[in-house]
């Protein structure tokens, strides 16, 4: 099975096989083609379709300000906040999380956990402190 996917779809975040959690460890230089192997970590957006990658860049064009959404998007008040709703939960935001208490209340815990997982496994932290990191998720 090939690990290319057609553009405009669901990125290949999954194991076709198994189920379990891909990484990325390969770029390729469009121009020469220099490739570059090694372990590249992950983020919330890698899981994100098309479709909420441009709400959030209309997001950000707008500086947040949903009135200019609307604008953008051709859509009602109403369906920009459901689609700033779903972009929320697809990034594991909590509704009762306050924006300004920093990246890590913003990221669920089963992301913290792969990312100290992940961590680990590249040698950046030993296995206690992953222990350690990952009791006090």
């Amino acid at each position: 099975m090939s690990p290319e996917n057609d553009a405009g779809k669901q990125p290949l975040s999954a194991c076709p096989a198994c189920a379990g959690r891909l990484v990325p460890r390969e770029l390729t230089c469009v121009d020469c083609g220099l490739l570059v192997q090694t372990r590249y970590r992950a983020n919330e957006f890698v899981d994100l379709d098309d479709d909420s990658l441009h709400l959030l860049r209309i997001f950000v064009a707008c500086e947040g300000r949903i009135r200019d959404m609307e604008r953008a998007l051709g859509v009602s008040y109403p369906t920009v906040k459901s689609r700033l709703g779903r972009l929320r939960d697809a990034l594991g935001i909590g509704r009762d999380q306050p924006a300004a208490a920093g990246r890590q209340a913003t990221i669920s815990p089963a992301r913290r956990r792969a990312a100290v997982l992940d961590s680990l496994e590249a040698g950046e932290i030993d296995f206690d402190e992953a222990m350690r990191m990952i009791a006090n998720l």
